[in-house]
């Protein structure tokens, strides 16, 4: 196991990290607003299992300060926060310039023990009623039929986004996983781009933000309040993916 595989960089702003929401006149949902954030505060934190993850996603989802990212914090990343200041998020030093200077990086990849998939455009299935939390189950479950079979009878956390509502006709989620195995996000995105066409590949990129924070609503209450999250207990709580099949995609890229 890698040193820091273990470890969820969980990134502070001053800024919101949820989209906001009002019902018109119409009683649809209209988005207000949705921030983005230059600088940040980090933390790193330790978790063991899936149930770690459920306690951190949960804690998270209160907060609405604060987002993940995969990737890990550099040691200039570390470096400028002992001096007292936030960090920007680059990942990169071929894509972040100022003053017509590079930028050092924030954020590095590295093998981590946990994955989460982004759903966004998945119909929610035919017959299914969303205002029943047993329906919302069972379209995530369809959902994880169409991933590779490791998936199936893994354990994972479910968290709704925060353009998931009752009447979607697609289904928006996070979906948290424990994995036997670290790995880089470089080295599974050709085997996602290739095997798991319906997971976006944005994840794989280690500054991405992953939203943990519930959306907020102005003049009504959040249709899911309370039940944006939950954990799919299973035979396994680590999914074990084909490792030589991964490792032969990415050997494959040209890099």
């Amino acid at each position: 196991m890698s040193k820091y595989s273990n470890l969820v960089t969980v990134l502070k702003s001053k800024n919101n990290q949820f989209k906001s929401w009002q019902l018109n006149e119409n009683n649809e949902y209209e988005l207000l607003d949705k921030t983005f954030s230059k600088f940040y505060e980090f933390n790193e934190v330790a978790i063991t299992d899936i149930h770690d993850l459920h306690r951190l996603v949960l804690e998270y989802s209160y907060r609405g300060d604060a987002c993940f990212i995969r990737g890990k914090i550099t040691e200039h990343g570390y470096k400028e926060q002992r001096k007292g200041y936030r960090i920007r998020r680059v990942a990169s030093n071929s894509r972040a310039k100022e003053n017509n200077e590079f930028i050092k990086e924030t954020i590095k990849d590295y093998p981590k023990s946990w994955l989460m998939l982004d759903i966004d455009n998945f119909p929610t299935p035919e017959g299914t009623l969303l205002n029943f939390s047993h329906h919302r189950e069972r379209a995530v479950e369809t959902f994880i039929k169409t991933l590779h079979e490791s998936f199936h009878n893994t354990s994972y956390v479910c968290q709704f986004s925060n353009g998931m509502f009752m009447n979607s006709k697609k289904i928006k989620a996070h979906i948290w996983f424990m994995l036997s195995e670290n790995y880089k996000c470089e080295t599974l995105k050709p085997w996602f781009e290739k095997y798991c066409p319906g997971v976006d590949k944005c994840v794989f990129r280690p500054g991405q933000i992953l939203y943990t924070s519930n959306p907020r609503f102005v003049n009504s209450r959040d249709p899911l309040e309370g039940n944006r999250i939950y954990l799919k207990e299973k035979k396994i709580n680590t999914v074990n993916l084909p490792k030589k099949s991964i490792l032969s995609e990415y050997l494959s890229v040209d890099k």
